[in-house]
């Protein structure tokens, strides 16, 4: 992310268990809904992770990240990225312009995937 560290890690068993191991992007984005729309990652908003957050591995839920992971190497089509745009953005320098509100696994998802888009629905 080029404007905001958001470093993370990924167990190299989920990687496994997901066959994601090796991947590449077949397009810009995870194939999704037509209506979504494509927005570049460097425009969104680093989704804030809860470290200490109980879930399976520093935030990430295994069994949603495995089945997103999944779901990128068979070419599902998976639902598009809840996010808000936020007010103002268009008019000043701020990096940012939208607000994930529900798809953090996705999110980091699409980073480790080398996506360069993510397909949201505003």
């Amino acid at each position: 992310m080029p404007h905001y560290p958001a470093e993370f890690e990924i167990p190299d068993e989920w990687l496994a268990e997901a066959t994601f191991v090796g991947f590449k992007p077949r397009d810009r984005a995870y194939r999704s809904t037509s209506g979504a729309t494509l927005v570049p990652l460097t425009r969104i908003e680093p989704v804030v992770r809860f470290l200490g957050y109980p879930k399976d591995f520093r935030g990430f839920d295994r069994a949603r990240l495995v089945r997103i992971l999944s779901g990128f190497v068979n070419d599902d089509e998976i639902e598009p990225v809840e996010a808000i745009e936020l007010p103002g953005r268009e008019f000043c320098d701020a990096p940012y312009r939208y607000r994930v509100c529900n798809g953090f696994h996705r999110f980091y998802g699409s980073i480790a995937a080398g996506f360069e888009l993510l397909p949201l629905a505003l």
